[in-house]
């Protein structure tokens, strides 16, 4: 199976947005896009390309836990796409094709990221797993049920 059979929805959302943004005049709207598709892809699945992100404590206050992540990483990606789009706008490509390949350019790198870090995650869990369970056989204790 291609890494790239699975596209993301969160990704499609992004991408969308970097290549709208591409279009638009202004810097001010262009940065209005690139973070409203972020901030609306975060809830349907987290993004795989992530520049920056600050995660805080465990024992921090909730709202700290649940808007640190989102805004920092948000305030990264929004600034790393706006330059990027500069760049875009800058190619000797006619600017609608510039947008839609960036936009498409930024969909497959999210998704292939998107699915490897879950891959990872999972591995992870596994190993965690088989640890537990060695660690309680060797203990001589029950499994948990």
């Amino acid at each position: 199976m291609s890494p790239l059979s699975r596209v993301r929805t969160g990704s499609l959302v992004r991408g969308a947005g970097v290549a709208v943004a591409c279009l638009l005049p202004g810097v001010a709207r262009r940065a209005e896009v690139v973070a409203t598709s972020y901030a609306a892809a975060w809830p349907i699945d987290r993004p795989g390309v992530q520049l920056l992100i600050v995660v805080p404590d465990e024992d921090a206050a909730a709202w700290k836990r649940a808007v640190l992540p989102v805004a920092s990483s948000g305030a990264s990606w929004t600034a790393a796409m706006l330059l990027a789009v500069v760049g875009v706008r800058r190619l000797r490509l006619p600017t609608l094709v510039g947008a839609v390949l960036f936009g498409a350019g930024v969909v497959a790198v999210d998704s292939v990221m998107g699915s490897w870090g879950e891959s990872v995650k999972a591995k992870a869990a596994a190993a965690r797993e088989q640890t537990a369970a060695r660690a309680a056989a060797s203990t001589g204790a029950a499994e948990p049920a």
